[in-house]
């Protein structure tokens, strides 16, 4: 049958980039009508930019930057589709002509100069990269990557205020970091390469721009915000040591910048101008301090970030920071009973804040053998509670809302996981990882703490393995691109429960650990389709899978 005059011979390049079903309509594909984009049926890649087409951006570079300094109240609203329709970005020129600013070093070498003197940080002043230029003069860049990005990433990390994005009040003062900000949105959305390649072509621009930034002395927010997301990709991809090491610098990024809560740091930055503003500058700094604690679950290593002050605050409802609601706004400090009903980012907070007390206990050096049960005991009670509570939450909620929580529960189940590991081996084991017996033997109150745990352990891997259920039922539904709403915090959790169930069948040959054990590695092989980290908790178990042969 011949094919209609209408029908292309081949899906757009748009549908092929990102791998959406192309009806081939001429002139314009459904798809690509329907999002106000350029329908392209060529069969051959465009070429590089040439001089004169970097040439053409940069004038509208400057273009946008001047309409964006100038834009009233009145006009805000507007900033947006301007912005989606030219797919620009607002940045500081980046000709030949721009001397970048040294960086005052006074600011490390003596405080006290830099301030009476009245110092202050340069602008970032680097040239964005030709690689860098073409990615974000593709059609619809900044459009398609917001819409992905908020819908997808944002609901279980907010960090990024979409209302001042909307407004472009975000743009107003961003040189290269805004471009780096949106290419590090890009990348979060992205699915991890195929196999074998370790990295995408995308992670390695972003990391050189980070890192030709840094050497520029780029010193801002969106600087920072950037280098968040590249962090927060890093580890849900397993990329190491990289991961570990980008989030020790956005340790430190934020004492630089004074976004610390509570602390008496540089405080360089100028001051907020708007509530929403000043808790972005929070929900970062939040951000930075729950990759902190997550990413040494597993190594068990120190933490960057410094413990908020009782007084400090959480963050307040997502919903209404989305909106800017000042209105609606209720701060709860840390300290705050865990029945008081919070949002999910707030929970999450928490439940990275129960990994530091866990952390804590298992540094320290117990007074008395009674005291530490009282105290391990204490904190599993806790730590039961608030699972149980964000439990209910999740029950309560509609589907987004349970989705948001799944992390929150996931990270509290983890810091049980850490807490209780040494406890539910018969053997009484030395102090340092790996089950190294000590050569003693358990006391009474010893073997009442392992059976307590034991069954503390095998519970919450039974609760997790309940989870995966809800999860495969939800991705189902869900086409591709929208597997990214399903957090990487959670993936520790479930390893954990892997590795129980492991430990049960291995000891007792219990077919129903071996059955459970399946379901949750079904689970984690659709997850490691959209977080490598997955694939690399797979490959652990498998280890343990070898040892038990």
């Amino acid at each position: 049958m011949e094919r209609s005059e209408n029908i292309a011979s081949q899906a757009c390049v748009a549908c092929k980039r990102q791998k959406r079903r192309c009806d081939k309509r001429l002139p314009q594909c459904s798809l690509c009508l329907r999002t106000s984009r350029t329908c392209d049926y060529a069969d051959t890649p465009k070429p590089p930019p040439t001089a004169a087409d970097l040439e053409n951006l940069q004038a509208r570079l400057t273009e946008l930057e001047e309409r964006l300094g100038s834009i009233t109240e009145q006009d805000s609203l507007s900033a947006t589709a301007g912005i989606s329709s030219s797919s620009s970005l607002a940045t500081e020129p980046i000709g030949p002509n721009r001397e970048p600013t040294s960086f005052p070093s006074a600011l490390f070498l003596d405080i006290d100069c830099y301030k009476w003197s009245n110092m202050q940080l340069p602008r970032p002043a680097a040239n964005i990269p030709m690689d860098i230029l073409s990615i974000l003069n593709q059609p619809n860049f900044v459009m398609d990557t917001t819409s992905l990005y908020f819908d997808t990433i944002h609901p279980w990390v907010p960090i990024i205020s979409k209302k001042r994005l909307d407004l472009g009040i975000s743009l107003k003062d961003g040189g290269p970091d805004i471009a780096l900000l949106f290419l590090a949105m890009k990348l979060i959305t992205l699915p991890p390469p195929p196999a074998p390649k370790i990295t995408s072509k995308l992670y390695s621009s972003a990391k050189g721009f980070l890192a030709t930034l840094e050497a520029s002395g780029a010193v801002s927010f969106i600087y920072l915000q950037a280098m968040t997301l590249i962090a927060l990709y890093e580890y849900s991809h397993s990329i190491y040591p990289a991961a570990w090491m980008t989030v020790g610098a956005c340790a430190r990024l934020t004492e630089l910048l004074g976004i610390t809560p509570g602390k008496d740091t540089m405080k360089i930055m100028s001051p907020a101008m708007t509530w929403t503003e000043l808790e972005e500058r929070r929900r970062v700094w939040w951000a930075i301090y729950i990759l902190d604690r997550t990413i040494s679950l597993g190594s068990r290593r120190r933490f960057c970030l410094p413990e908020p002050a009782d007084t400090d605050v959480l963050p307040v409802d997502d919903d209404a920071w989305d909106l800017g609601d000042v209105a609606n706004i209720i701060y709860y400090q840390v300290t705050t009973p865990l029945l008081t009903p919070m949002s999910p980012f707030s929970r999450l907070c928490q439940s990275a804040m129960f990994i530091s007390r866990v952390a804590a206990h298992r540094s320290d050096s117990p007074a008395g053998l009674a005291d530490h049960i009282t105290s391990v005991l204490s904190l599993t009670e806790d730590l039961n509670t608030f699972s149980f509570i964000v439990a209910e939450e999740m029950d309560s909620s509609p589907t987004n809302g349970y989705i948001r929580l799944l992390a929150p529960r996931c990270l509290t189940w983890s810091a049980l996981f850490l807490l209780l590991d040494n406890y539910c081996c018969p053997e009484k084991l030395s102090n340092e990882p790996g089950y190294t017996t000590s050569g003693d033997v358990k006391g009474p109150d010893e073997l009442a703490a392992q059976v307590q745990a034991t069954l503390v352990v095998r519970n919450i891997s039974n609760q997790a393995h309940r989870t995966t259920t809800d999860i495969m039922d939800f991705v189902s539904n869900q086409r591709n691109d929208q597997m990214g709403r399903l957090s990487p915090l959670l993936l520790d959790a479930l390893y954990c429960s892997m590795v129980t169930f492991q430990w049960v069948y291995r000891e007792g040959a219990d077919e129903e650990a071996k059955g459970l054990l399946a379901d949750v590695e079904a689970c984690m092989g659709r997850l490691s389709q959209r977080w490598k980290l997955a694939s690399e908790y797979l490959a652990l178990n498998e280890v343990y899978r070898g040892a038990a042969k």
